[in-house]
């Protein structure tokens, strides 16, 4: 029998999500919330999706289904994946799964709690180029990992235009969080102490309350050291949205 799922979040990567489940021969995408219900409306049409909601609480009690995707703004996700563990539904959240530790906390009680499953859209785990160096260090071809250096930016676009959110974001949790879980992998070990700076100014010239860039250094517990960057000020002349 098919898994019924359902997306919380009409944008840009809720339509990736939509393209992915629509391919997926066990699943069947039965609804769509977003606050903007004419994108939503256009997002069901395009995807041949049943059933449209204006937002999460109105889908939850009135439709029927086994797991949801939230795609929404990360700041945004703390309530709706409470309110979907509570309804006793499996979860696939976009990253980061939250901005506050308030939320963190809230959220890991009401998984427990409802005994739902829910992972985090970290794709760098099933992005072949990082799969075959992680296969490539896992059977000691590489030898063992002591330092790492990860660039991960994004082009001013992104900031400016892509995210009409960004200003209430941060480009660490944009991104940062795919460089700190890649790292995190490769060395198999968790971190243990966290030095970053950061510079701000451009976005906040074209009216961006956002920081444009953190420089960070990680140390492991197993002794790994890394250094990683954010940016979202790449220039827009840059032939690929990631600097990666």
């Amino acid at each position: 029998m098919k898994k019924k799922v359902a997306i919380v979040g009409a944008g840009v990567w809720g339509r990736t999500h939509a393209f992915l489940y629509k391919e997926h021969p066990e699943v069947e995408l039965v609804g769509i919330c977003d606050q903007n219900v004419e994108r939503a409306e256009k997002f069901a049409d395009e995807f041949s999706i049943p059933r449209v909601f204006p937002d999460h609480r109105t889908m939850l009690n009135g439709l029927d289904f086994d797991a949801v995707s939230i795609v929404t703004p990360d700041f945004a996700h703390g309530e709706i994946v409470v309110d979907c563990a509570n309804a006793r539904k499996d979860i696939l959240i976009e990253k980061p799964i939250a901005t506050t530790r308030e939320d963190l906390i809230r959220i890991s009680e009401a998984v427990s709690e409802n005994n739902v499953r829910i992972m985090t859209d970290l794709h760098n785990r099933w992005s072949p180029p990082f799969a075959i160096a992680k296969q490539m260090l896992d059977d000691g071809e590489l030898g063992s990992p002591v330092s790492a250096y990860f660039r991960l930016n994004d082009v001013l676009w992104v900031a400016t235009d892509m995210l009409p959110w960004s200003s209430k974001s941060s480009i660490l949790w944009f991104l940062g969080s795919h460089s700190v879980d890649t790292l995190r992998w490769f060395f198999g070990e968790e971190i243990e102490t966290v030095y970053s700076v950061s510079s701000s100014g451009v976005l906040k010239n074209l009216g961006l309350d956002t920081t444009d860039i953190y420089q960070t250094i990680l140390t492991f517990r197993n002794g790994c050291i890394a250094s990683m960057e954010n940016s979202w000020i790449t220039p827009n002349t840059n032939p690929c949205v990631n600097d990666i």
